[in-house]
């Protein structure tokens, strides 16, 4: 997957960037809060009672934006673990099997994860790590949209997983600036009609990678 390919490639850049002289960790709390880029896998599945037929639907992705925090704890070498929130929002247009296509419309998360973070040795930089996490998503949706009608579909409940790399810098003490590159999939979710629209999707995939900058605070 094209998503897949373009982690590999930028987490090798963030490795390379990890060359400067940093400090060493110490345990303790820390929360974060990040903003950045969001793209996201255009993905295909099955659409039932949505239009005059019932089939295989596409729903094609843009560019968008992602939003995150975490809570966590640093065990100063190498461990740290964390409970993050995420958001995601990505422009959409949707094909249905009945070839009517909606031009305008989003597809957006709203997700919980438990994480594992390891510090990588040998780099003398301030923090460089790689991490993984397993999340739920407490909320996806879909919004279609085309001359003045508009449909939404939601879900809840799929577990996930991730995968991310990124480092921390020092701006003082108590803060530092971040930079992580995260791949996070969810498969075969369905969403249901709300707000009276009709029928559903299944066997959609949200495969999402986010280039992120945030603030750590050490508590």
């Amino acid at each position: 997957m094209k998503i897949k390919r373009l982690f590999c490639y930028n987490a090798l850049i963030l490795a390379s960037v990890s060359s400067l002289n940093g400090h060493a960790s110490e345990s303790g709390w820390y929360g974060r809060a990040a903003i950045g880029y969001s793209a996201l896998d255009d993905t295909s599945g099955r659409s039932t009672g949505i239009g005059s037929a019932s089939g295989g639907a596409r729903i094609e992705v843009d560019a968008g934006f992602f939003a995150g925090a975490a809570l966590g704890y640093d065990y100063a070498g190498p461990w740290a673990a964390e409970i993050a929130w995420e958001y995601r929002s990505n422009d959409s247009e949707t094909t249905l099997p009945d070839g009517s296509r909606f031009d305008d419309g989003n597809y957006a998360s709203n997700t919980f994860f438990i994480n594992g973070l390891y510090q990588l040795p040998g780099f003398y930089v301030n923090k460089p790590y790689l991490g993984a996490g397993l999340g739920w998503i407490q909320e996806i949706d879909v919004d279609l949209e085309s001359t003045g009608e508009e449909l939404s579909y939601s879900g809840d409940g799929d577990i996930g997983w991730q995968i991310f790399v990124g480092f921390d810098r020092e701006i003082t003490p108590q803060i530092e600036g971040n930079i992580e590159l995260r791949y996070t999939a969810f498969d075969d979710i369905s969403l249901d009609g709300e707000e009276g629209a009709a029928g559903k999707f299944e066997s959609l995939d949200y495969q999402h990678l986010s280039l992120q900058l945030g603030l750590n605070f050490n508590l």
